[in-house]
């Protein structure tokens, strides 16, 4: 019987990946690799070829792909899976954290700081490219609450999708945990989780 090697909806390159795992430890055996896009069975099938490993058929049906392999030789070299994967390009502004740490932008005038932020925030809601999450800390909280003049752009945002995470320990602070407007009431491991996980952080 052939080894299952299940890489249905993983992301780029983890089907290739696994299947490099399955390729260097089940010498001797037949594989199905079963995958769900066709990217994905590209991917795997390029990485196969490269590998030396003979694929005995390709099977499409209910939106998966199964590749079946022949049994894989002693003595094959398996292939770099980073030269064999072609991962699709993200869109624009995906994977992107905002992280805005005060209520104003920039030092000097505290008024034209305050309508700068005002501005960054009302034009985000009308870009094409926008981030995943936004993350608000320290004195930034204040332009989530309730009568802040940012509360109907940020709030235009969520509806769009994007993630809000708003410092609990900073409203706390401020004495103002009662009138969030916007977002949900998180934690600094979450905070800092998302950023870490994200591929670009922008600090205002």
């Amino acid at each position: 019987m052939p080894k299952i090697i299940d890489a249905r909806g993983l992301p780029c390159p983890q089907p290739v990946l696994k299947t490099k795992e399955a390729v260097e430890q089940f010498r001797g055996e037949s594989l199905v690799i079963i995958v769900t896009s066709r990217e994905s069975s590209n991917n795997v099938e390029r990485f196969l070829s490269h590998s030396g490993v003979a694929i005995e058929k390709i099977e499409e049906k209910d939106g998966e792909y199964h590749i079946h392999t022949h049994e894989i030789g002693a003595g094959i070299q398996t292939a770099s899976a980073s030269e064999t994967t072609v991962c699709p390009a993200p869109p624009p502004g995906a994977g992107t954290t905002v992280f805005i740490n005060k209520d104003r932008i920039g030092h000097g005038s505290d008024e034209l700081g305050i309508n700068l932020m005002k501005a960054f925030v009302a034009t985000i809601k009308d870009l094409s490219v926008q981030p995943k999450t936004i993350c608000f800390m320290n004195s930034g909280v204040k332009l989530t609450i309730k009568g802040a003049e940012t509360l109907p752009y940020l709030q235009e945002l969520e509806k769009k999708g994007i993630e809000m995470l708003v410092c609990g320990t900073c409203l706390s602070y401020f004495n103002l945990k009662e009138q969030i407007g916007v977002g949900r009431i998180s934690n600094m491991y979450d905070i800092s989780e998302t950023m870490l996980k994200s591929s670009k952080v922008i600090t205002i």
